[in-house]
Order: C-alpha cells, then sequence, then structure tokens
C-alpha cells in the first residue's frame, strides 16, 4: 500500500488535492497509475459548473529530477522536454495537451539553469519524440525549483497522448541583467528627466518597473520590446534618491543595478531692504525684509550681520521673510545680508549672499524750551525782547522732554563766547543772573546735551530770548527829584531876597517918613524922640548894607 495524492484541475487551472492509498499493480509496473473517477473530485467542487481533470500523483516521483532538452536542433537550453523514468530506466516526452504554458517553460529552464523561458514550442520545432509519453496536463504556477514539483498525470491514464504535441521550451540560457540609464545623473529642480531601462534583445517583451530603493515611488511600463522609458517631470527633491530596475518576464523578476539621481537647485541672489531707510532713531523697531525669485518654496531666510554676533533665520512658504529688530541701539549698527536655504533630501542648497544694506542708529533729541523770570520784578516784555532792568536779577531756565533724562543743558549767549552748562535736574536746568548788567544784553539760547554709549548727541538750539537791559530811570528820579526841588527853592530863594530888600527898603524909607510927621503932629517926650531916631537910623544902616551886599551879588552873577 502507497499514499498517492488525487488533484482535480479546473478549466482555470485551479488545483484541489485529496489524500489516497493504493496497491501495487503489477499491470504498469508503476506507482501512479490507477485510475479514478472524476466523481473523486466532484465532493470539492461545482462539476456542472467547470469542466475538470483528474489525475493521480505518488511520491516518490519516477523522473527522480533528471530532465533534458533534445530533438532537432537543440542546445543545451532548448529542444523538446524529456525526463527520465527511473523505474524503467528511460526517457519520455511530456505532453502538450494544451495547458503547457509558460509558467511550466520557466520551472524547466529553472530546473537546467538555463535562465528564464523566452517561449514554449511544440514537436515540430524540434521534430516528434521517438519515447513514451510520461506526463501531461502539467500545471506549474512558475515558482517551482523542479518540474517534480508541479501538478501533473499521467497519459496512461488517457486514451490517447501523441508525440505531436510533445512539449518544448527555449530558454535564455543566461538571466537578464536589466540596465538602466540616465541622460544625466543631476538635474535641476523643475525640469524633466528621462530614465531608460533595457535588457538583451532575445528578452523582447515583459513588464518594467521602475522603484525608487527608499520611497513608495513606482511606475511601471509593459513594452512588447527590449526596453522603455520612463519620464520624470517636474522633478522635485522627493526624486532625489536611488533607482533600481525590475525585469519581469512570466513570474520572476530581475533587478538591475542602482543608480542615483541627484536633484539640485540654483538660486539667484535675494534682495534686501530695510525700513525705515536711513538712521533709525535708539530705541526703535526696525524690519528687514529678505526676498527670492523662486519657485522652490518651503525654505529658510537668514539674516546676519556682517561684523557682529546677530544672526537669525526664519522658514518661509513664500519667497519672502521679514526680520523685525526691536528696540535698537547702537549694537545692532552694522551691515546686514541675506541668504536662502533649502534642504534636499541629501544635503542644503544656498543661494548667494545678498547685498548688504546699512542699519545706522542715532539719538534724536527733541529741541528744549527756554524761559525768564526776573523774582525782583525788573521783568518787562517788549516788543523786541525782554526788558531787564539793569541792577535787577533775572533767571533763564532750560527744560526738554526727553527719555535721556541724564543730560546736561548748555546756555548759548550769541553776542559773546560766554557759554555755561549745568547737569539736568527732572529734565531742567537754571541759569541765574543777581544783578544785570549792560553785558548781559543779548540773546540767549539752550542745547541739550546726552550721552549714550560713550557717544555724545546734541539737540537743536531753541529759538534765541532777546535779553535788553534798561537804564533805571525810576531809581533816577526818585533820587534826582529831591536835588532838583532843593535847586528850584535856592533859585526861588536867589530870586526873593534883591526883591524883599527892596520892598524892605521902601517900607524903612516910609517908616522914618511916617515917624517925621507923627514927631510933628504928637507929641513925645525929648527922650522918646531921642531914642527913636537912634533905632530908625540903625534899622537904615542895617538896611543900606544889605542893599549894597545883594547888589554886589546881582552884579556878580550877571558877570
Amino acid at each position: 500500500m502507497f499514499n498517492a495524492f488525487l488533484y482535480c484541475r479546473d478549466s482555470m487551472k485551479k488545483y484541489f488535492r485529496h489524500s489516497y492509498q493504493f496497491k501495487y499493480s503489477s499491470l504498469y509496473n508503476n506507482f501512479s497509475y490507477s485510475i479514478f473517477s472524476l466523481n473523486n473530485c466532484c465532493d470539492h467542487i461545482l462539476c456542472f459548473h467547470f469542466p475538470i481533470a483528474a489525475y493521480l500523483v505518488a511520491s516518490p516521483s519516477p523522473s527522480a529530477g533528471q530532465i533534458r532538452l533534445a530533438g532537432s536542433g537543440s542546445t543545451r537550453c532548448s529542444g523538446r522536454v524529456e525526463i527520465y523514468n527511473s523505474l524503467r530506466h528511460s526517457w519520455g516526452t511530456v505532453c502538450d495537451d494544451g495547458w503547457w504554458d509558460l509558467k511550466d517553460a520557466e520551472v524547466v529552464c529553472r530546473e537546467l539553469g538555463c535562465g528564464i523561458a523566452l517561449q514554449t514550442q511544440w514537436s515540430n520545432h524540434f521534430d516528434q519524440g521517438r519515447v513514451n509519453a510520461f506526463r501531461s496536463n502539467v500545471g506549474c504556477s512558475g515558482s517551482e525549483t523542479s518540474l517534480d514539483n508541479c501538478f501533473y498525470a499521467t497519459p496512461l491514464s488517457y486514451n490517447y497522448c501523441n508525440h505531436g504535441q510533445d512539449a518544448g521550451v527555449v530558454c535564455s540560457e543566461t538571466l537578464p541583467e536589466p540596465t538602466i540609464s540616465l541622460y544625466s545623473n543631476e538635474v535641476t529642480w523643475g525640469q524633466g528627466i528621462s530614465i531608460t531601462y533595457s535588457v538583451s534583445d532575445k528578452f523582447s517583451g515583459g513588464t518594467f518597473i521602475l522603484q525608487k530603493t527608499s520611497g513608495s515611488f513606482s511606475q511601471s511600463q509593459t513594452s512588447s520590446t527590449s526596453s522603455v522609458t520612463f519620464n520624470l517631470h517636474n522633478v522635485n527633491f522627493d526624486h532625489d534618491g536611488l533607482y533600481q530596475c525590475q525585469y519581469m518576464k512570466t513570474s520572476q523578476r530581475f533587478n538591475s543595478s542602482s543608480v542615483r539621481l541627484s536633484v539640485t537647485v540654483s538660486f539667484p541672489k535675494p534682495s534686501i531692504s530695510i525700513c525705515p531707510v536711513g538712521e533709525v532713531t535708539w530705541g526703535q523697531t526696525v524690519e528687514i525684509t529678505c526676498s527670492v525669485s523662486t519657485q522652490v518654496l518651503g525654505g529658510s531666510f537668514t539674516l546676519s550681520q556682517i561684523q557682529g554676533s546677530f544672526m537669525r533665520s526664519q522658514t518661509s512658504n513664500t519667497n519672502s521673510a521679514t526680520f523685525n529688530i526691536p528696540n535698537v541701539d547702537f549694537d545692532n549698527e552694522g551691515l546686514y545680508q541675506c541668504q536662502y536655504k533649502k534642504r534636499g533630501s541629501r544635503r542644503e542648497f544656498s543661494s548667494p549672499l545678498s547685498d548688504s544694506v546699512r542699519l545706522s542708529v542715532t539719538v534724536r533729541l527733541q529741541t528744549p524750551s527756554i524761559s525768564l523770570t526776573s523774582p525782583s520784578a525788573g521783568l518787562v516784555w517788549g516788543p523786541e525782547g525782554a526788558e531787564i532792568t539793569r541792577g535787577y536779577s533775572f533767571v533763564l531756565t532750560c527744560s526738554v522732554n526727553s527719555r535721556f533724562s541724564s543730560g546736561r543743558f548748555f546756555l548759548i549767549f550769541s553776542d559773546s563766547n560766554i557759554t555755561d552748562s549745568k547737569p539736568a535736574v527732572n529734565n531742567s536746568a537754571s541759569f541765574s543772573f543777581p544783578v544785570a548788567e549792560y553785558e548781559h544784553q543779548g540773546n540767549y539760547s539752550c542745547v541739550y546735551e546726552v550721552t549714550v554709549s560713550t557717544r555724545t548727541f546734541n539737540s537743536t538750539a531753541t529759538a534765541p530770548i532777546t535779553v535788553i537791559i534798561k537804564f533805571p530811570w525810576m531809581l533816577l528820579v526818585s533820587s534826582v527829584v529831591p536835588v532838583v526841588l532843593l535847586l528850584l527853592l535856592v533859585s526861588l530863594v536867589v530870586l526873593l531876597v534883591p526883591r524883599r530888600r527892596r520892598q524892605t527898603q521902601q517900607a524903612h524909607i516910609h517908616t522914618t517918613v511916617t515917624l517925621k510927621s507923627c514927631n510933628e503932629e504928637d507929641d513925645i517926650s525929648d527922650e522918646e524922640r531921642i531914642y527913636l531916631n537912634v533905632e530908625t537910623l540903625n534899622t537904615y544902616r542895617n538896611f543900606t548894607k544889605q542893599l549894597e551886599g545883594a547888589e554886589r551879588e546881582e552884579t556878580e552873577e550877571k558877570r
């Protein structure tokens, strides 16, 4: 009793296996010649839907792995297929009963080490065999290493299989070695490239598969010739890498060696601009914009200071990027350049450096204000300026609204070389003049000065204030009026004295006459009369002296 397998095959070459046991049959002197009914397969498939064939294969196989190609015009790798039956000690043919195809031939070529099957042939190509047909209805998947591993039946299971159906093959002798070629191994981003795959002319027909060794990229083309060309359009960095060709004939695939496709890109020089243009005020925000003309987006812009440590990078999905530098100071001064970079699959591509722009930082100070006061009320504002009375005090005050509070004010006297300075206290400084003199007369203005990072900056000068020193007329009047009044009084006295003298003289003469008349009319004693005459005489004499003195003084004054 031996183990055997019943193989059922439908018209689509699908196989189903059943296990059986059978006894040795001396009639056929073989282990595989028992006949089974098709009903043995009908319990597995629907017989009334598919025409099927049943055949039995016993193990071990009688060919024991011996196979050859024979016939007229045959070679080591082409000819009529014959297998050796170790039980009969003879060679036999394989019947091509309509099921023999390239998959079956593929197994024969592989078993013989003759490459791949190029085609199948009937016996009329290699003439008919003169030995028994040992196998028929061979069904291989194409991946088997030996014909013994395929499904088959024996001709003795059928009533008829002549040598006009002998199976033959033509093998390639060598395995296909696909070659891959590029017009150029380096292609610029956005351009196209052609990749050509080819095999030997004897392997005409088949499927060519283009694959990237890393990634999911794959394209295939079926060709009736021995070569095919793949065109890649608008390549980008995703196309960069190693490529390999697969040639598929029947069920086998043959790989080519790999080639590298390098995608490169050339960027133009970026442009750079700064806002605001010109000098920038200390503490202000500056914007520097870099842009490049390219379709390769998604890269990064790098802004760097040529002589300094400042460097920033910014990724952009557009062709420009803007860098903000807040609160600029003198450390930010200098020349700046930008560069565009894009990372490929294996390396980074960079544009040339842009032209440079200069960032200049300055301190702009507000023009201060100037004011004038006089604590002693000696100030009068006139059409020509501030009028200060000589001898009075006055104060000039400079003030400014600035974030730099530790500066210094300079008071500039435009009509002389005098310049005074004082440190700012609460953003102001006062310059005092205790006594106004004529040399203080002129134009005064203020300038504010600060020192930032060892650099000195000055504001513009204020509009000048004109100071006019006046003569102190009120003081003069207050001191001169008494003198004038005294002089007027003296003059009046001088004028009135001579007149008084004359009036006194006239009055004396009139008195004397009157006395004489009285003496004639009144009765007085002699002693009274004598005393009266003496007094009158003395009065007359004194008056005469005064009158003469007044006349002399008047004469001298006239001289």
